[in-house]
């Protein structure tokens, strides 16, 4: 038989056990927990410990093993949570084709062209195990999607009708950018070093403010890691930069400088760049951001009620699992 229908037969044989409590495909051992007659396995739960544990943990001393345990009743919370959702695809006639589970296997159907390398790879769990687990996953989103996630969109009239009821929220402040060149004053060399930085600092802002190329004066001369980019710090408005700052640039028009402003920091040379009056934000300056935020609100609160009553109808089994 040809390799290309022997992987069918196997994704075919995966979709026709998927629930089988032990059946012919799971033995009893490897099954950790069930929701109804959806198993966890303990295949799952190694790749689910997997996703969640960081890359590479070695170069960062290794993981305690208060870390490991707590990422494994995570993980297992997580394939519980998966279990109901499958109950409800069931229960609904949710199905996964042969053209979602290559979709999501592509990766590995690259790494492991064949099932004898793919079963290699799984080492002792079956193909067929690995295959059923894999619907699972797209069983659970799909469920999610169906329950949660078409019922917790937004319409345009509604997106409309919450920002006009909370255009207060949406009141920009009076905006700023600027660049900054900052003459660095250590703070346990403030004797020595105070009063040559201020001349250096009083010398930049007289070249800044006759007309001397900012950027450059920035670039060669600034401490601040803006340098790179002629002291660019971007915008701001009021309260988010040090008050010092903030008073020296209030008067200013753009391209005029200011300083030198001491700081804890130092010296600094202040060019305001652009000014941006205070603006009350239309709707199609911020209807994305309302979307996703509403949106997100919304999904969460039809997901917490959505679980719940699925944890209500459907019972789940844990087994006990000695770990290393």
């Amino acid at each position: 038989m040809p390799k290309s229908l022997v992987l069918l037969f196997f994704i075919m044989a995966a979709s026709l056990n998927l629930f089988c409590s032990t059946g012919n495909v799971l033995a009893e051992s490897t099954i950790i927990a069930k929701v109804a007659d959806t198993p966890v396995t303990v295949y799952e739960l190694n790749r689910e410990m997997q996703r969640i544990l960081p890359l590479n943990s070695s170069f960062h001393g290794g993981i305690s093993e208060e870390k490991v345990a707590e990422v494994r009743t995570e993980s297992l919370d997580n394939l519980i949570d998966q279990g109901y959702k499958v109950q409800y695809a069931l229960a609904q006639k949710i199905s996964v084709s042969k053209a979602d589970l290559d979709k999501r296997l592509k990766t590995v159907h690259k790494k492991f062209p064949t099932p004898e390398a793919l079963q290699k790879a799984l080492g002792a769990e079956h193909l067929e195990d690995f295959y059923a687990s894999v619907s699972r996953i797209l069983l659970a989103k799909k469920a999610e999607e169906m329950a949660v996630g078409s019922k917790s969109k937004l319409s345009e009239t509604e997106v409309r009708d919450f920002y006009e009821q909370n255009k207060r929220m949406y009141n920009r402040p009076k905006q700023y950018r600027a660049s900054v060149i900052l003459i660095k004053v250590d703070p346990s060399r403030i004797a020595t070093d105070k009063e040559p930085a201020q001349l250096k600092a009083e010398n930049l802002a007289e070249q800044a403010k006759a007309g001397e190329d900012f950027y450059n004066l920035a670039y060669y001369n600034s401490d601040d890691r803006s340098k790179m980019v002629g002291g660019d710090i971007g915008y701001f408005h009021t309260g988010q930069i040090v008050k010092e700052i903030e008073d020296a640039i209030a008067d200013l028009q753009p391209g005029e400088v200011a300083g030198p402003v001491e700081t804890l920091q130092g010296f600094n040379i202040i060019k305001l760049t652009e000014l941006n009056e205070p603006k009350q934000l239309s709707f199609e300056d911020v209807k994305v951001k309302i979307r996703h935020r509403q949106e997100k609100k919304k999904y969460d609160v039809l997901y917490k009620i959505w679980m719940t009553g699925l944890k209500e109808r459907y019972q789940q089994e844990v087994y006990p699992q000695e770990t290393t």
